[in-house]
């Protein structure tokens, strides 16, 4: 009987000199995409863009593998840096997220990767981040009923993540993801700036060229 072939092909970044197109859909984004390059076999960095069924964003994704020691066996780091021009609730505010996070990955005689690891989301409005801290924060301050504490425009969250890779060709992946957003050790509540569900979900398709 014929042996059913095994692929090769790498969901995580392209080669040096070479380009990936990634598209995925999940939980909380309806769809995003990402044009990445390769500057060399270990770092890659990928312009994103997405949407919410609320909001839109863009920015960048640095991918990079820290070690490998083996052929079966690598740990590498990620972290997309997104702009948002609004607020889900439509006032306008722009806003930023960063999700730096590290995983130790598994490959598989088949071709398929399976990985795990950890890693921090942090998301706030942009002038209270960048601009405008100390006045935002004595302006909420004074709108405050007396007695309560204002809402902070920002908030820092951990993750644990799980996921799964299996070529399904020379140049395409098949690509799924699970994140839990956790405070600590308990899910995340969806009081907060970041008001979505206490989990990220992602499903989709890498192909590099």
């Amino acid at each position: 009987g014929q042996q059913k072939q095994a692929f090769t092909h790498d969901y995580l970044m392209p080669k040096k000199g070479q380009s990936m197109l990634e598209a995925y859909s999940g939980i909380p984004y309806v769809a995003i995409g990402q044009y990445a390059y390769g500057f060399s076999n270990r770092v890659s960095v990928g312009i994103v863009y997405g949407y919410t069924p609320f909001v839109k964003g863009y920015g960048l994704r640095v991918k990079a593998v820290i070690a490998e020691p083996s052929e079966t066996f690598r740990l590498y780091a990620k972290a997309p840096f997104l702009y948002y021009p609004k607020t889900q609730n439509g006032e306008g505010d722009a806003w930023v997220l960063t999700w730096p996070s590290i995983n130790g990955e598994w490959k598989l005689k088949n071709g398929a990767r399976f990985w795990a690891g950890a890693g921090v989301i942090g998301a706030g409005c942009y002038d209270f981040i960048f601009r405008r801290e100390a006045e935002m924060k004595e302006q909420a301050m004074e709108d405050q009923p007396e007695g309560e504490e204002p809402e902070l425009m920002a908030g820092i969250w951990n993750t644990f993540q799980f996921g799964y890779s299996k070529p399904i060709s020379k140049k395409m992946s098949f690509v799924a993801e699970i994140a839990p957003v956790m405070e600590g050790f308990k899910l995340k509540s969806k009081q907060g700036f970041l008001d979505t569900a206490p989990v990220i979900v992602t499903v989709g398709l890498s192909y590099s060229f």
